[in-house]
């Protein structure tokens, strides 16, 4: 029997099990797919989970932030930005350790190497049972693999199957909005955005509205995102899935990016996504967990998703240590949560501001299709309304007329750094801090995975003194537990 299942070995069910090993828990993780993610997905690292990672003493090499420093928003790369805004910020007010830009597939290679021994691929779950302990079965290309375990940690994602299989629903607004994503290689476009040095480019023209996010200088690296509604004018399944399919069309996209036409794409993957604002109706059942993506999705502002995930993780995994009842982790987590999903959806909403400042409306767009429903005829009418509306972005004497009078930053120091647990495991009284992270000064005095008390002598509890008058109890994730 195994004592603690993980599923998934991404970067959530990575960070849980590097913490456990430094806990001295066991526990073996499971993987269904043959090998790592080459997606780079995510790829800003927030402050915090870059204090968690330094704390877990995981050092990744980055790529220098200045030349990821800015957010522009342009017709066409080769052009003048409309807008072009510098996201630094000076993180030593905040935190002992910067945010980086880190893709998700360079943070995952270096998380499973602290633990390779543990992760097991190619090893799909396909079965969940709970009575006095959990059951489970996995199939791999060889055989079915049946296993018992004390407890089963959901980090498989938003489409998991730890969750469906528990029959947990997720509560919010599911399929916002649907888009392609384009993962590609071409170091003809490093040379054409360098002089943005810029990680998102908002682009915006008469034959491409997208997103191109810049991962990689050194290899070459972007993702482009496309809402789907610009391409085609009712979301049928078929359709979409002849557009991933279709290779001159996703050069075309890609080259409807710049001004100079490529000729060095290399095409890496071509995948669909839904953004979606949910969280799950409940965090776990029994001693079956969700972590990160399984119990919440929300819109790519401020890194939001994969950056709770890394925090959940390192909450859950000092109360499995301390035999602390989940409803803690549940009520503590599902918060931050639903507070950063509020952030994340109100600059979703800036962002459809900016694009209606361009001519882009999202909501006119969407009113069209609601009516090509019942009437498909008018979805032509529509196609040709979207062309014809952008076509003024082309014109060099409007473009150079345009402004943008909203902003959407990069780092969110409240989100990252300042947020406070309301509800959980403490001792709230009448103290204003209890909840919060201790402040820097003292988060740098603290060493990893230990309780204490500051200034205050409890028993089992090491004491620090840090000549000052405030006397705290501080937990292991280093919030205030208590205030004296």
């Amino acid at each position: 029997m195994i004592k603690n299942c993980i599923i998934g070995a991404g970067p959530v069910g990575l960070t849980l099990g590097i913490l456990f090993k430094r806990l001295n828990i066991p526990f073996q993780i499971y993987e269904q797919k043959s090998s790592l993610q080459s997606h780079p997905s995510a790829h800003y690292v927030n402050m915090r989970s870059m204090e968690i990672l330094e704390q877990l003493g995981i050092k990744i090499p980055m790529e220098d932030f200045e030349n990821f420093k800015n957010y522009s928003y342009l017709r066409r790369i080769g052009d003048q930005p409309i807008l072009k805004t510098n996201q630094f910020i000076d993180f030593k007010n905040y935190a002992m350790t910067s945010y980086a830009h880190i893709p998700q597939n360079i943070l995952v290679k270096h998380l499973y190497s602290e633990i390779k021994e543990h992760v097991i691929f190619d090893h799909q779950l396909i079965e969940l049972r709970q009575d006095q302990q959990i059951q489970i079965k996995l199939r791999s290309k060889d055989n079915h693999k049946t296993i018992q375990c004390e407890r089963l940690f959901g980090c498989d994602g938003y489409n998991g199957f730890v969750r469906q299989a528990l029959g947990i629903k997720m509560k919010g607004q599911q399929d916002i909005q649907n888009f392609i994503n384009i993962h590609f290689i071409s170091q003809e476009l490093i040379k054409q955005t360098n002089k943005y040095e810029s990680m998102l480019h908002f682009i915006y023209n008469s034959n491409l509205v997208g997103v191109l996010i810049k991962h990689s200088i050194q290899n070459g690296e972007f993702a482009l995102q496309i809402p789907l509604d610009v391409l085609i004018n009712r979301q049928d399944p078929a359709q979409i899935q002849q557009i991933t399919k279709d290779t001159a069309l996703i050069n075309r996209l890609i080259n409807g990016l710049t001004n100079k036409n490529l000729t060095d794409i290399t095409i890496k993957s071509v995948g669909l996504w839904k953004m979606s604002a949910v969280v799950a109706e409940k965090y776990y059942d029994k001693n079956c967990i969700l972590v990160g993506d399984a119990c919440h999705s929300m819109p790519p502002a401020g890194g939001f998703g994969m950056n709770t995930g890394i925090q959940d993780a390192y909450n859950l995994a000092f109360k499995i240590q301390d035999n602390v009842d989940l409803v803690h982790y549940e009520s503590e987590r599902k918060q931050i949560a639903q507070q950063n999903i509020s952030t994340a959806m109100k600059y979703y909403q800036v962002s459809l501001d900016i694009a209606k400042q361009l001519g882009f409306s999202y909501s006119l767009l969407k009113n069209y299709q609601s009516i090509t429903n019942f009437l498909p005829f008018i979805g032509q009418f529509y196609q040709h309304g979207i062309k014809f509306g952008s076509s003024f972005i082309e014109n060099d004497f409007i473009y150079n007329k345009l402004r943008i009078d909203k902003q959407i930053p990069l780092v969110f120091p409240n989100e990252d750094i300042g947020y406070k647990y309301t509800t959980g495991d403490f001792q709230f009284g009448q103290s204003k801090n209890v909840g919060k992270l201790v402040p820097l000064e003292i988060r740098k005095l603290l060493q990893p995975f230990k309780w204490y008390s500051v200034n205050h002598h409890t028993d089992g509890m090491e004491q620090i003194n840090l000549n000052t008058e405030q006397k705290l109890i501080i937990r292991p994730d280093q919030h205030i537990y208590k205030e004296f």
